[in-house]
């Protein structure tokens, strides 16, 4: 196969496995040098294939052999001749220098004004999706997972922060000092990162052997507190709710003054837009503290889930976002539980209800060709409905059930990589071990590959509820979709009398027998499923004051926001 046969996947020749990347960035000409050696595993290569872009390729060396070298800028591939055909292991040598670009994208530019009003400039990184090629050249895709050392080169007087801990370092005869940084994990290139500026850190606070410090521009020490506290919480509480050891040598969480995303989730050196991570607990509101402590929560649920287990290609980010934003408020509702985060969540769910009731909507997840293509992912129905979905498994079978599920999922498949059903697969597996049985794949795959959402109608037929599934559309336009919709019933005349049940809704319709057949019944019991309800007039009587004085906030949320919606739809 040609190397321009498909232009978004590197051929599968040769495989890396460890990178020792040495650079020096220049912060003040916004330049830096640099030079890459990559340890490959070739299978009768007659040429190397790899990432490069925006970089002036210098020399290029095979196994201590100068060979010929290409940059193509249009497909960002560097094509190196090898000088012989290779098999087992090789090393690539490349030097070549670069620019510290106002992209925001790569190795980037990063400016504040200090207190003496001088301009001061930060060298950081955002390598998602295909932004490493920027700062040095390698193997650009998510499942060329290899080991990274990194090593910098920084004026007198500044910081330097990558995914490891400091290892060693040298005062060179210039007044430079250089810094080696131990080994990474075997991990993406997506996930490399490095920070060099004018920083402070604040005094590591351990949890087990893991350090965490929280690194920031001069002057907004006081304003670090918060973000520490949520993140030495967060990372106890997944160490157990995975029960995982982290799987880094520390974790800085780092507060930029320039960046694109609100955070970024590179193993042990977590970036994060200032207004995410730094907050005045004295001054600031409780919503602006529930942003923080979330983004925080969610960039290290990453560490396991994203960067421990990694999707084998772009089309599955939307599973890396939507498992974050679940565990974000699973972690959060254990650090705060006063703040009721996941009665929050079920109102913020809202916003991808609507967007999932116009005709145009998308599936959750969809072929991808390019990492361009998963641009589109990055929306509501990646995080929030992405999140529901998840939610709603989790309460379908159970919270230990589910969590076990996750567990098994990140043991079989650490340091590799995955695709949607290979989380599927665990957790069913996982219930099965557990003597339950659950069809959790033929579920999953039946929200996430179709579009929209069903409404639920609830109605008695002969003493029996008779439900009956369509999806719903503010066009009422008519679809012939049939879900596997997990739906909890509560039926009684109070919750202390009520008896829960739980069924599978796999076909159009189906009858359910009631304990209780003349008493108050609610569908979408807790308010986890992500459907509505349409009541028939008798069942919408039986919802009488008493009765609504017995629903959670979020029942009685669901009960409102899905009246409005068939009144916006014409159906009430």
């Amino acid at each position: 196969m040609s190397h321009l046969d498909d232009p978004f996947r590197l051929p599968r020749t040769v495989i890396p496995y460890r990178y020792e990347v040495s650079l020096t960035p220049d912060l003040e000409a916004a330049t830096f040098t640099g030079s890459v050696s990559i340890t490959v595993t070739a299978f009768k290569a007659t040429e190397i294939v790899l990432n490069a872009i925006e970089l002036d390729i210098h020399s290029a060396a095979i196994n201590g052999l100068d060979v010929p070298f290409e940059l193509h800028e249009e497909s960002e591939r560097l094509i190196l001749t090898a000088p012989y055909e290779l098999s087992d292991d090789s090393r690539i040598t490349l030097t070549f220098s670069g620019i510290l670009n106002d992209k925001l994208r790569g190795w980037y530019r990063s400016t504040f004004t200090d207190e003496f009003g001088r301009v001061r400039t930060i060298a950081t990184s955002q390598m998602q999706s295909t932004d490493c090629r920027r700062a040095f050249p390698c193997f650009d895709e998510p499942d060329f997972k290899a080991v990274f050392a990194i090593r910098l080169t920084v004026a007198d007087g500044l910081m330097a922060i990558s995914n490891s801990k400091e290892v060693q370092r040298e005062t060179n005869p210039d007044g430079t000092s250089t810094i080696w940084f131990a080994d990474t994990m075997k991990m993406s290139t997506y996930l490399v990162a490095f920070v060099v500026g004018p920083l402070e850190a604040t005094e590591p606070v351990m949890v087990g052997n893991t350090p965490v410090r929280v690194i920031h521009i001069p002057g907004k020490s006081h304003l670090t507190d918060f973000g520490m506290r949520a993140g030495v919480f967060a990372l106890e509480w997944f160490e157990r709710y995975y029960g995982i050891p982290y799987p880094g040598d520390k974790v800085d969480l780092l507060a930029l003054p320039d960046f694109a995303a609100g955070a970024m989730e590179n193993v042990g050196c977590i970036t994060f837009r200032e207004v995410l991570l730094l907050v005045d607990p004295a001054t600031s509101t409780q919503v602006e503290q529930e942003l923080v402590a979330l983004v925080v929560a969610h960039e290290l649920a990453h560490m396991w889930f994203g960067d421990l287990v990694t999707m084998r290609w772009w089309n599955g980010i939307w599973l890396n976002e939507a498992f974050a934003t679940f565990m974000e408020y699973a972690a959060c509702d254990a650090f705060a539980p006063q703040w009721k985060l996941w009665t929050t969540f079920g109102l913020d769910r809202t916003a991808a209800f609507e967007v999932d009731s116009l005709h145009n909507t998308r599936t959750v997840e969809f072929p991808v060709n390019s990492p361009a293509d998963a641009d589109g992912m990055f929306d509501v129905l990646t995080y929030q409905k992405g999140g529901a979905l998840l939610r709603m498994l989790e309460m379908y079978l159970g919270q230990e059930e589910f969590r076990a599920g996750v567990s098994k999922y990140l043991r079989a498949h650490a340091y590799s990589n995955t695709e949607t059903n290979d989380l599927w697969d665990s957790i069913e597996a996982s219930v099965k071990e557990h003597n339950g049985d659950a069809p959790v794949r033929a579920l999953m795959d039946s929200w996430i590959w179709q579009p929209g959402y069903p409404l639920i109608s609830a109605s008695l037929r002969n003493n029996q509820l008779h439900l009956k599934q369509q999806r719903f559309s503010f066009d009422n336009t008519a679809y012939d979709t049939v879900w596997m919709a997990p739906i909890h019933l509560r039926n009684g005349k109070s919750r202390a009398q009520s008896a829960e049940s739980k069924v599978l809704l796999s076909t159009p319709e189906m009858l359910v027998n009631l304990p209780h057949p003349n008493d108050p019944i609610v569908v979408n019991a807790e308010g986890h499923g992500f459907y509505r309800v349409a009541y028939s007039p008798e069942l919408l009587r039986r919802l009488d004051a008493t009765t609504i004085r017995g629903l959670s906030v979020i029942e009685r949320y669901n009960l409102v926001d899905d009246a409005w919606n068939a009144v916006v739809a014409g159906r009430l």
